[in-house]
């Protein structure tokens, strides 16, 4: 039965028992007659003294081990070549189940009578800053042994990775285990958050490497732009031999980037206007001019599919500023249709005719409304063109108000060089190798998705949820596909800085994508910024609860910690407890003039497995992770090797450091060697 109390933070006390052991010993075997013993008595109790010696150093040593580990954490350094996974299991990093006796062990370590053990003496702090003095002189190697985390040096150096170590020095007393997710569970999807500067991204380089490892189709969003993730993903997809399956998509970066049309791949015609009109403010009185632009737009994909025209965001900004155009066109395509012979001539002679436009058409071109009188002269039935009639007759300024919002929009994604990207089909001489998502699946693709958010937020939540909205609209034909027998591929979905992306388009995918092949994994730093994002907490709770895994870097902020913390059962800890007292004797009789009694006892309370605040102190490329209802600590392994790439792709990742240096930074900052030497 084990003890109540395991007074890890106890000082070593097997040191005197240890030497006592050696001595006897060294007795047995030099001068067993001191011990009155025979020779051969003396070399049995040597054998034994040595044997016990070595069970007590073992234990001491463990001990001393643990408790230096509360303190200095070891390395965690990998090569990514050694990232190995069981068969059906996703590798997430080193660490250990945790349950009651951690949550035991840490509450021991934030007594006041244990604080010594983070306390930082003169002595100490001056070796240190001796020592990093040297490290910039020839007499560097000389510090080596001092630079160390071995056992027997007194004075390791404890880098700068804030937070508190203990929260996973806790579980270094036994050993660790690799943390694993079954890939089966991760159709639930998988949310990991974190504040800045903590490792998110280099977890999901983690994730990704495997997936594409794995064979399965990768998709990468990256709002901001960091420069060791897209060198990442090449190198990892180059060395699983699929770097002709590699694709970049970047705003910032066009000439290097593949040209995709958001809006012009869909299953309903509707689904152009939804992409379209979900961008334009939806709260109090913009609701209703975002419906209208909604219909608005809606005609025109409608026209513009029914014409077998091109529908990206330039046409479409042609076509809502010259409607009058697009009336002829698609009103001659209608009298086609209806096999109507003398259209061109009539239309000429009403255009050249006397006749007076009415009041309502002030401002319009003249052959549109006559475009419109022969229409409804011969009486044709087509619903698509009366929407577009009655768009084209309502009053022009007044139009121009209701969609106001819209314009701006369309200008911004149709300006400078990005509009040759979204609107390709504008540029047939542009030869660049198009994006289509369904593509990217039947071939197995990997895709890294830039929106340059840093330099326009507006564009990159755009374009990011029309491609949420691609997806959606995707994972509904694989899924109907599937029904009918056909397989289904792994679509492995990464959306770093989730609150740059996410919007009323993501939740038909995390709710329906999963039967698709679809497994998403969001990264965010906070809860309020999905509620802020959607100004509306249960649309909010609509996207956390649909992603089912929940892995927690450090966060500042209560609600989000609460996320996890609310989900875990409490615990049973114990405290022992001193108790000592006197009472004087008031009978004078008595030789007993008072009494004092000292004891020992244990008292136990239920206490939350983990705390909010504990997630606040959590040291940088460490985590919590909530797999299937079970409490992992983990700390994420960091990659050694270098990224070969080619030299157009090595430029562009270059620019990016360059250019979104408080990105990278904010990426990589926790992994850079201090003076005093990395640990995780």
């Amino acid at each position: 039965m084990s003890a109540p109390i395991e007074a890890l933070l106890r000082p070593p006390v097997e040191q005197s028992a240890i030497a006592t052991h050696l001595a006897l010993a060294l007795l047995g075997v030099g001068a067993p007659q001191v011990l009155l013993l025979p020779g051969g008595v003396g070399y049995g109790l040597a054998a034994a003294c040595s044997l016990r010696a070595l069970w007590l150093s073992r234990r001491m040593t463990r001990l001393l081990r643990y408790q230096r580990r509360l303190r200095v954490l070891p390395s965690y350094r990998i090569h990514p070549k050694k990232l190995r996974a069981s068969q059906g299991e996703l590798f997430l990093g080193r660490g250990f189940l945790w349950d009651a006796r951690h949550t035991q062990r840490y509450a021991d370590t934030q007594r006041s009578e244990h604080s010594h053990f983070d306390r930082r003496g003169l002595l100490y702090s001056s070796v240190r800053a001796t020592v990093d003095g040297v490290s910039t002189t020839p007499l560097k190697p000389l510090m080596t042994p001092l630079n160390s985390q071995w056992l027997l040096n007194p004075f390791p150096p404890r880098s700068y990775v804030e937070g508190s170590p203990e929260l996973h020095g806790v579980g270094l007393f036994e050993k660790e285990q690799d943390v694993t997710l079954q890939q089966a569970e991760r159709v639930a999807h998988t949310f990991v958050v974190g504040t800045t500067r903590v490792g998110k991204t280099r977890l999901l380089e983690v994730i990704a490497s495997q997936d594409i490892r794995g064979g399965d189709v990768v998709i990468v969003f990256d709002p901001k732009g960091d420069g060791d993730l897209l060198a990442r993903l090449y190198t990892e997809a180059r060395r699983a031999g699929r770097a002709g399956e590699f694709q970049v998509f970047h705003l910032g970066f066009t000439e290097q980037s593949v040209a995709y049309n958001p809006v012009g791949s869909f299953s309903r015609v509707t689904e152009v206007a939804s992409r379209i009109a979900g961008q334009l403010p939806n709260e109090g009185n913009s609701a209703a001019f975002r419906e209208f632009a909604w219909r608005y737009v809606n005609v025109l994909a409608k026209v513009l599919d029914v014409l077998g025209e091109p529908i990206n965001y330039q046409v479409l900004l042609e076509c809502s500023t010259d409607i009058d155009a697009l009336v002829v066109r698609y009103l001659a395509c209608v009298a086609r249709q209806h096999q109507f012979q003398d259209w061109s001539e009539q239309l000429a002679d009403l255009v050249a005719s006397e006749a007076k436009m009415p009041v309502q058409y002030k401002g319009r071109d003249r052959t549109a409304w006559a475009s419109v009188e022969l229409f409804r002269r011969n009486g044709f039935n087509d619903p698509t063109a009366t929407s577009l009639i009655k768009t084209f007759e309502h009053d022009k300024s007044h139009f121009d108000k209701l969609v106001a919002s819209l314009y701006p929009l369309l200008e911004k994604l149709t300006s400078g060089p990005v509009a040759q990207l979204l609107s390709p089909e504008s540029s047939p001489e542009d030869t660049r190798e198009r994006l289509s998502w369904k593509r990217v699946i039947e071939r197995g693709g990997i895709v890294y998705v830039g929106l340059d958010a840093l330099s326009d937020p507006d564009v990159a939540s755009a374009v990011g949820n029309a491609m949420f909205a691609d997806l959606t609209s995707v994972a509904g034909s694989l899924y109907k596909d599937a029904q009918r027998g056909a397989p289904l591929k792994k679509v492995c979905v990464h959306a770093d800085e989730f609150n740059e992306l996410v919007g009323r388009e993501f939740i038909p995918l995390a709710n329906k994508a999963g039967g698709a092949g679809f497994q998403l994994t969001v990264y965010t730093q906070t809860l309020s910024d999905i509620v802020a994002r959607f100004d509306n907490p249960a649309r909010a709770g609509q996207v956390v609860g649909n992603l089912g895994t929940i892995i927690m870097l450090r966060v500042k902020e209560k609600a989000t910690a609460e996320l996890l913390t609310t989900r875990l059962k409490d615990v049973e800890i114990n405290h022992l407890m001193l108790d000592s007292g006197s009472t004087d004797s008031a009978d004078p009789t008595t030789d007993v003039h008072f009494t004092s009694s000292t004891r020992q006892r244990i008292s136990s309370q239920r206490v939350p497995m983990l705390h909010a605040g504990d997630l606040d102190a959590l040291p940088k490329g460490h985590a919590f992770a909530l797999i299937a209802g079970r409490l992992y600590k983990l700390r994420l392994p960091l990659f050694s090797d270098d990224a070969e790439l080619p030299s157009g792709l090595q430029a562009m990742v270059e620019a990016m450091r360059r250019d979104y240096q408080h990105s990278y930074t904010a990426s990589t900052d926790w992994a850079t060697p201090t003076p005093l030497g990395w640990q995780s």
